[in-house]
């Protein structure tokens, strides 16, 4: 049986992920590994937010195109005006759990 993951929780854990990516970006791209994939996140708000982020060549680049964003579960602005700095782990564990996820050892509860 497949454990759950509340979707606030897994949700948070993304965004973190995110964040250190912003924070550091361009740098954080080249520098992560492993570097999580748009089909690890299992948020949507956190896919579109990281098309932004990859499709972007600049960190003011990026900020510009999520504000531009208009998302079901995620307030832009309070995502943008919390620093990233210390979340450089949150990275692996989007890629970890992504293969929990896929193997079917991990579920996510559904939305309410």
């Amino acid at each position: 049986m497949a454990e759950r993951v509340k979707r606030i929780d897994q949700q948070r854990h993304e965004l973190k992920a995110l964040r250190y990516l912003l924070h550091f970006f361009p740098e954080s791209v080249a520098k992560t590994h492993p570097l999580p994939r748009r089909d690890d996140f299992q948020i949507p708000d956190c896919q579109r937010i990281y098309d932004a982020l990859m499709a972007a060549t600049t960190r003011d680049a990026a900020a510009a195109a999520m504000r531009d964003l208009d998302l079901e579960e995620t307030d832009v602005e309070s995502f943008l005006r919390l620093g990233g700095e210390f979340y450089h782990t949150y990275p692996q564990l989007i890629v970890e759990r992504a293969v929990q996820f896929r193997d079917h050892t991990l579920e996510l509860e559904a939305a309410s």
